[in-house]
């Protein structure tokens, strides 16, 4: 089912430009008196709470509700008053804002310092870094946690400065919204992104959000392939996929493939025998199969939907992304995977091998030798590839989520940039 789009509404690029502007505005406001701004924040929070749950009250006198609802919206108005009352004679609240900044920055240490494990044991160059965010990440958190009411300072000012970055990074998207990708070619810009705790869950939200669109077509009238084309334009050259999943955490935080002259290139944990810490680390594999026997299967084994991003290349991008693919062709060697079974089934590795004929390959070296689904991941390989394009996705720490990705091409093709083309949902 294929849908033409000649131009995409001004509200897209409004949106970004509007969103941005309330980031660097509340930025502004933490970093003057974060103290003041959260105690404010919750006392909004505990009249909201109070004003939605006397509405609902009042409903249910006059629609007659069930009385399950009213101790609900009671409930609701109590938890609003003791969050109202700590608020006012007590640090309390603010001081559980600040752990959970802290808890997140110990989180984000946790991962680098997996990740400078990982460069290490496989001796890739650049783990240096990853060393030293460990430790600044880590001694922030750790002290935010265990000193909540001195070091709140200087979280507020973290936050603060972080969503100012967001917010210019967003406003220079709104303004460049409506330009000619032309002028861009080939230049790759560092942006900021959200937290990976929120883009994490945004491929479940977009699948949750196609469903509710077409909800109301009739079951004879659904199809498997849905195309969304901008300017009436066909011409493809590089496909980016990203699946998602209401069947595990995993399946909706998503997985990103390629597809590069009808040869989908897939990076991940799939030799399920060297996966340790319940998959999040194992072998780095990579393999190459046809496009329509693979989505096939994906949606028979794992019942995913996936959203294609079509990229249109300049002669010099497809020279440049061709290149990038030979490098990689270097530092593989040819996997066989086992014939073993796991949990009474054949793997997936095996059923790729043997069903689809799929070519797969472990990595002699590189920083892709070890899989790590926080940092050395599917996301990482694809813009290793698809940033030859110029694509900003580049963040400035390298930790990409599917959704990030997604958020990125989503926003291109709302765009009057040329990069992504069309959309295609194949469910």
């Amino acid at each position: 089912m294929e849908m033409q789009v000649s131009k995409y509404h001004k509200i897209s690029g409004r949106r970004t430009l509007l969103f941005g502007f309330l980031a660097l505005v509340f930025g502004l406001i933490i970093i003057v008196n974060g103290f003041r701004f959260t105690k404010l924040a919750f006392d909004f929070i505990s009249l909201y709470l109070t004003v939605v749950g006397l509405v609902n009250i009042v409903l249910h006198v006059f629609t007659h509700k069930k009385e399950g609802a009213v101790w609900h919206s009671l409930l609701q108005i109590a938890v609003a008053m003791g969050i109202s009352w700590l608020n006012r004679i007590s640090d309390v609240p603010v001081n559980i804002v600040i752990i959970s900044l802290g808890s997140y920055q110990l989180l984000t240490a946790g991962i680098y310092g997996m990740t400078y494990l990982l460069y290490r044991q496989n001796h890739v160059k650049g783990g240096l870094r990853y060393l030293f965010d460990t430790i600044l990440y880590g001694g922030i958190g750790l002290t935010s946690i265990l000193s909540p009411a001195t070091d709140g300072h200087l979280q507020f000012l973290i936050l603060g400065i972080y969503l100012m970055m967001l917010g210019m990074s967003n406003i220079r998207d709104g303004l460049f919204f409506d330009n000619d990708r032309e002028k861009h070619r080939l230049r790759r810009q560092i942006r900021i992104n959200l937290p990976i705790i929120f883009a994490a869950f945004i491929p479940v939200e977009n699948l949750e959000r196609f469903n509710r669109l077409i909800q109301g077509d009739a079951a004879s009238d659904r199809k498997n392939v849905y195309s969304l084309v901008k300017n009436g334009e066909k011409k493809t050259d590089l496909e980016v996929l990203v699946h998602t999943s209401k069947t595990s955490l995993l399946g909706a935080i998503g997985h990103v493939d390629i597809c590069y002259q009808g040869q989908v290139i897939s990076y991940g944990s799939y030799d399920v025998f060297s996966e340790r810490y319940k998959g999040m680390i194992g072998d780095g594999v990579l393999f190459k199969v046809p496009k329509d026997a693979y989505i096939e299967l994906c949606k028979k084994e794992s019942k995913k939907t996936l959203f294609g991003y079509s990229l249109a290349l300049t002669d010099k991008e497809k020279e440049a992304v061709e290149k990038r693919l030979a490098e990689i062709d270097q530092l593989l060697v040819e996997w066989e995977p086992p014939a073993e079974l796991k949990n009474g089934q054949p793997t997936y590795s095996y059923k790729l091998k043997h069903e689809l004929g799929a070519q797969l390959y472990k990595f002699k070296t590189s920083r892709f030798k070890t899989y790590f689904v926080l940092s050395t991941n599917c996301c990482l390989l694809a813009d290793s590839i698809i940033g030859q394009a110029g694509t900003d996705i580049l963040d400035i720490r390298g930790i990409i989520a599917p959704g990030t990705y997604q958020s990125y091409l989503q926003y291109e093709f709302e765009s009057a940039r040329g990069l992504v083309i069309a959309q295609t949902v194949y469910q």
